[in-house]
């Protein structure tokens, strides 16, 4: 968790930096099909059976959230799944400042979809549905559109973002599935 806000202190003092500068939008991975951004991996577990990998992972929804109950939607033991879901927050230059360079304000919340699913030897994860939280759904890849006339330039830094988190969430994941220790049981 301490991990987690030293990220994303990093990535908000990374961000006025990315305002300051005339921001280009990450390499975000795009599915082919669905043409929305996915953040999927198959991941090599050696070593581990499903239900290791499975006991890890919902314990990884624990130490990583600060509220795991909602950010687990569903955890199916007997079929090694988790469907969970989160959000965090984006950040943007203050419009009303007048000092350079500008204190960085709240941009709304990103909202996601995650799915893990377990078998021996390995795991998936699917990051989906990611969205800023607006009145209506609106997909993070409008962001993408430098052409429409609703773009606006924070929309740069909000992708930014989202990828930042995102890597570090993926990161925070495979690590604690490789390395999280099994608790001994105490002899009485």
């Amino acid at each position: 968790m301490l991990r987690f806000f030293s990220f994303l202190a990093g990535a908000l003092l990374c961000s006025g930096y990315l305002f300051s500068q005339n921001a280009s939008t990450p390499n975000m991975p795009v599915d082919e099909v669905t043409k929305l951004i996915t953040y999927t991996e198959v991941v090599e577990a050696k070593g581990l059976n499903k239900d290791t990998i499975y006991n890890r992972a919902y314990r990884w929804f624990h130490s990583f959230y600060k509220n795991p109950s909602q950010a687990i939607k569903s955890a199916d033991k007997d079929a090694r799944t988790i469907d969970g879901g989160y959000r965090f927050t984006v950040k943007r230059p203050d419009p009303a400042a007048k000092k350079d360079p500008k204190p960085m304000v709240d941009g709304g919340l990103v909202n996601y979809k995650m799915n893990i699913a377990c078998k021996d030897g390995r795991y998936k994860f699917e990051i989906t549905n990611i969205s800023w939280q607006q009145t209506s759904y609106y997909p993070i890849e409008r962001w993408m559109d430098t052409e429409s006339k609703s773009y606006k330039p924070e929309f740069a830094g909000y992708l930014q973002q989202t990828d930042d988190y995102m890597n570090e969430l993926i990161k925070s994941l495979t690590e604690f599935i490789e390395t999280e220790p099994l608790k001994k049981k105490e002899e009485w």
